[in-house]
């Protein structure tokens, strides 16, 4: 926690709740959908477990979330309706960052299990052409422990998605390198254009390739364009 501002101000005492270290991205999480601890997990890749059990125990103190016990008696984190309305921060921060902040260092240094979560929640499987399916997504050029991830579609809620191989039998590889998908994620680039520039290889079956586009989604900031080069 930081230390108090000591001014009465309400920017001052809602950055003493939110300004700490990883504060803003759980919450984001939060907003995005995760409830359990490995999902909240997966968002902040680079977290460690303690301090993520720290940080929601100060936001639970502050009454931004509650914890709730589900079926097998495992802990649930809950926005509360202060909680709730962050969602509207959070798009706001996002939508400054993504049109201010040059994300040139950010493609570069960004995290393949992050990109890959945040694609698996932003699917849009109404558009989804086959009930199962199996896609594999290799990243060029990253290190070997995260440079191939599965994703397994078995109906209509979101597919498992993890590096290790399931010994199944693909049915649509992506072929890519993680700045070219995040370009493309974050609606800097077109499939298209990134296909014909080599960097975005899709083959496999053809009815998954040419609905591809329709199923893939974007992240949520995608619509926001950046003012920087």
């Amino acid at each position: 926690m930081v230390a108090s501002y000591k001014q009465f101000c309400p920017v001052a005492m809602a950055a003493e709740v939110l300004e700490t270290r990883w504060t803003l991205l759980i919450v984001r999480e939060l907003c995005l959908g995760s409830k359990h601890f490995n999902e909240l997990r997966r968002g902040v890749p680079k977290m460690s477990p303690t301090l993520l059990s720290k940080r929601l125990r100060e936001l639970e103190d502050h009454g931004i979330l509650s914890i709730q016990r589900t079926e097998g008696n495992k802990s649930a984190y809950v926005l509360t309706d202060a909680g709730k309305e962050l969602l509207d921060v959070i798009v706001s921060i996002g939508s400054w960052g993504k049109k201010w902040i040059s994300h040139k260092h950010h493609l570069e240094s960004s995290d393949e299990g992050l990109l890959v979560w945040d694609i698996r929640r932003n699917l849009n499987l109404e558009n989804f052409p086959r009930r199962n399916a199996v896609m594999e997504i290799r990243f060029l050029g990253s290190p070997a422990k995260s440079a191939n991830w599965w994703f397994i579609f078995s109906g209509i809620d979101a597919p498992d998605v993890g590096p290790i191989d399931p010994n199944l039998d693909v049915d649509l590889y992506l072929e890519t390198t993680l700045p070219a998908l995040t370009k493309v994620w974050l609606g800097e680039e077109s499939i298209n254009e990134a296909i014909a520039s080599d960097h975005f290889i899709l083959s496999g079956e053809p009815e998954l390739i040419g609905t591809f586009e329709d199923w893939i989604g974007t992240s949520n900031f995608a619509g926001v364009q950046s003012k920087t080069a």
